[in-house]
């Protein structure tokens, strides 16, 4: 094994750098931490996970647009047992407008909810001193694309795919 290529430690954004918020907040809270976190002139959303920490600063769960967008309004995210009818497949996506009215009036209540029933477990995390190639292989295998990375069984940063994809064709894949 070589040690010409290095661990993950120089491709991870420090927690303070990524968006997190306390497991007591609310989805409207959420939504705040994903919005402070925009990029380039059209001010685009930067990321598309934030992570839930507890009183402890303890990493304990993650929530996802599609979550939030769950908890504001459940009734366009709920899945339909019945799936065909007749020989056809059901679109639900053709019947959203008929939630319009009821969407709309419900998600702004819906907006101070706690974010604790919505959050997702984590599910892996990588320690700062993993080998790049371990860590790229280990969010390809799992389809985890954004990963906690510990030093000392405590949480420092995430380490995301597009990091290691970066260093993966500017750095080591290179044409010779």
């Amino acid at each position: 094994m070589t040690t010409d290529y290095p661990g993950i430690r120089d491709l991870i954004i420090p927690m303070n750098d990524y968006p997190h918020i306390n497991e007591s907040q609310t989805l409207n809270e959420a939504i705040e931490a994903f919005n402070s976190y925009r990029f380039g002139a059209d001010k685009h959303l930067g990321y598309s996970r934030l992570f839930i920490i507890n009183n402890q600063k303890q990493l304990v769960g993650e929530l996802s647009l599609v979550n939030i967008l769950h908890g504001l309004a459940p009734q366009l995210m709920e899945v339909e047992t019945v799936t065909k009818f007749e020989g056809k497949d059901i679109d639900h996506s053709e019947l959203a407008i008929l939630f319009e009215t009821s969407t709309f009036s419900a998600c702004g209540n819906n907006r101070n909810k706690p974010v604790t029933p919505l959050m997702q477990p984590i599910k892996i995390s990588l320690p700062v001193d993993t080998h790049i190639l371990k860590a790229l292989a280990t969010m390809c295998h799992s389809n985890h694309h954004c990963i906690p990375i510990t030093d000392n069984e405590k949480v420092i940063g995430i380490l995301r795919l597009k990091e290691l994809f970066s260093a993966m064709c500017t750095t080591y894949c290179t044409i010779k």
